[in-house]
C-alpha cells in the first residue's frame, strides 16, 4: 500500500479526520517532528508518496522540512508537499504554497475532495517540468528533437554549429524545417527526406554523415524513431544525434590498414574483393591491367632486399604517373599489381600499355633500368565475368613477359 506522512503537533485532534479518510487508501503515518519525517524520505523506496503538513505556520520545524523537500525537489523523483489548514490559519499558511508545496487541504473539505488532492499530487511524483528536463539534457553530449507530422522541429535540446543561428539567443529552431536551417544543404536533404520516409512507413532509420565546415571534419550518427497516439498514428518523430567523429575516425583508419598494402601504400587484395563488389554499370567499359616486375630476384640478390623494395615501389610510381586518377590500383602481393580501370575501353587500355613501356626507361635502380611487364582486357559491361577478364590480362601480362629482353 502506498504511504503518506503527516506532519503534526504532539496531541493534534484536528488531523483525525485526515487519517480516518485517507486510511482505507493509503498507509498513513503520523509524525510530530520534522527531523522524523526527513528520516522517512531518506529512507524511503518509492512507496511513500506525499507528505501532509498540518498548519505549517504553528510549527517551527516545519521550514526545515520544506527547505529539505525542495532542495531535494531539484531531480526528477521528488516527493510532494500538501498543507493541512483551517479558516483561522489560511492566510498565514498561503506562503507555503510554492515549491515543494502543490497544494492546501482545509478541515472542513469533503473527504471525495481530499481523496482527490491528495491523489492529484501524489502525481507529481517521478515527475518534472518540460523546462526542468529540457535543461537537464543541455548537459548530455549528445542532442535529441522532437519533430511534428510535417517534419518541423518542436523542440531541441541544444543547438549546435551545424545550424545557421546557433549562437543568436533569440533565434529558435520551433517550427522549421531542416531545409531552413542547416548549412549543409546535401545533408538537409538527406535529413528531410528520411524524416518522410519514417511519417509515411512507421519505420525508424539510423545513418552517419559527415560535417565540413571551416576546415573541421565531423561524423554525426542520427538515430530516428517514429513518435505515435495510443492508436497507432503516426505523430512526429523523435531522434537522437551523436559525435561519433573519433568512432569513425578510428574505424576508417582500421579500414584503410585492413585494405592497404604497407610497402607501397596501394590497396590490397581485401579490397579488390571489396571493389569488384560494388561496380555498377557507370563503371563499363572496365578495362584490367595486370603487372609483374622483371628481375626482382635479380635486384634482391645483387642489391638487397630494400633495394628490391625500393624497385616495387618504382613500378608503383611508374603506373600512377600513366594510369588515370580514378584507377583503383591493388597490390596482389610480392611483385604482382592489378590495376582497374572505370570508363576505359579495349583501344584507350591499349594505348595505357604502350604509355608504360615508353615510360619505364626513366627508372632505374642503380644501374638497372626497371623492367615490368603488362598486360590488359576489358570488360564492356556488368553481366561480363571479372575473374575471366583477371585472367585474360594475366595471360597477356605472362606473354609480354616471354617476349621481353632481359634489361640489366
Amino acid at each position: 500500500m502506498k504511504k503518506l506522512v503527516v506532519l503534526t503537533r504532539p496531541k493534534e485532534e484536528a488531523t483525525h479526520f485526515l487519517v480516518n479518510t485517507l486510511k482505507d487508501s493509503y498507509e498513513v503515518v503520523v509524525e510530530d517532528s520534522a527531523e522524523e519525517v526527513i528520516r522517512l524520505l531518506d529512507e524511503q523506496s518509492g512507496d511513500l508518496i506525499a507528505v501532509i503538513v498540518d498548519r505549517p505556520n504553528l510549527q517551527e520545524d516545519a521550514p526545515e522540512l520544506f527547505d529539505y523537500m525542495k532542495e531535494n525537489n531539484s531531480v526528477i523523483f521528488a516527493v510532494p508537499a500538501l498543507v493541512l489548514t483551517d479558516e483561522e490559519n489560511l492566510e498565514k499558511d498561503l506562503p507555503y504554497l510554492m515549491n515543494p508545496v502543490v497544494d492546501i487541504i482545509r478541515t472542513g473539505d469533503a473527504p471525495e475532495v481530499i481523496k482527490n488532492r491528495v491523489q492529484r499530487a501524489s502525481q507529481f511524483l517521478n515527475s518534472v517540468s518540460f523546462e526542468e528536463f529540457a535543461r537537464m539534457l543541455q548537459v548530455l553530449p549528445s542532442l535529441i528533437y522532437l519533430k511534428d507530422a510535417k517534419g518541423k522541429y518542436v523542440f531541441c535540446s541544444q543547438y549546435w554549429h551545424h545550424l545557421e543561428h546557433y549562437d543568436d539567443p533569440e533565434w529558435t529552431i520551433v517550427g522549421k524545417t531542416d531545409m531552413e536551417i542547416r548549412k549543409d544543404i546535401e545533408n538537409a536533404k538527406k535529413a528531410y527526406e528520411s524524416d518522410m520516409r519514417i511519417l509515411k512507413t512507421g519505420v525508424g532509420t539510423s545513418y552517419i554523415i559527415e560535417e565540413n565546415e571551416d576546415g573541421q571534419q565531423e561524423f554525426l550518427q542520427l538515430i530516428k524513431e517514429p513518435l505515435r497516439y495510443e492508436d497507432g498514428k503516426i505523430r512526429g518523430i523523435i531522434a537522437l544525434i551523436n559525435n561519433v567523429t573519433e568512432q569513425e575516425n578510428l574505424k576508417r583508419k582500421l579500414e584503410k590498414m585492413s585494405f592497404t598494402d604497407e610497402l607501397t601504400g596501394l590497396y590490397n587484395r581485401a579490397y579488390m574483393d571489396v571493389y569488384t563488389k560494388t561496380l555498377n554499370q557507370s563503371s563499363y567499359p572496365l578495362s584490367v591491367i595486370s603487372a609483374d616486375c622483371d628481375h626482382l630476384k635479380l635486384v634482391n640478390d645483387k642489391f638487397g632486399h630494400m633495394m628490391g623494395d625500393e624497385y616495387i615501389r618504382m613500378s608503383v610510381t611508374l603506373m600512377k604517373s600513366i594510369l588515370p586518377e580514378n584507377s583503383v590500383i591493388c597490390r596482389m602481393g610480392g611483385d604482382e599489381f592489378l590495376a582497374f580501370l572505370p570508363k576505359t575501353d579495349e583501344e584507350r587500355a591499349t594505348e595505357y600499355l604502350k604509355m608504360l613501356e615508353e615510360m619505364e626507361d626513366i627508372f632505374r635502380i642503380r644501374d638497372m633500368k626497371l623492367s615490368v611487364s603488362f598486360g590488359a582486357a576489358t570488360l564492356r559491361e556488368k553481366g561480363d565475368s571479372i575473374e575471366t577478364a583477371i585472367e585474360s590480362s594475366d595471360a597477356a601480362m605472362y606473354r609480354n613477359k616471354q617476349q621481353r629482353k632481359y634489361r640489366t
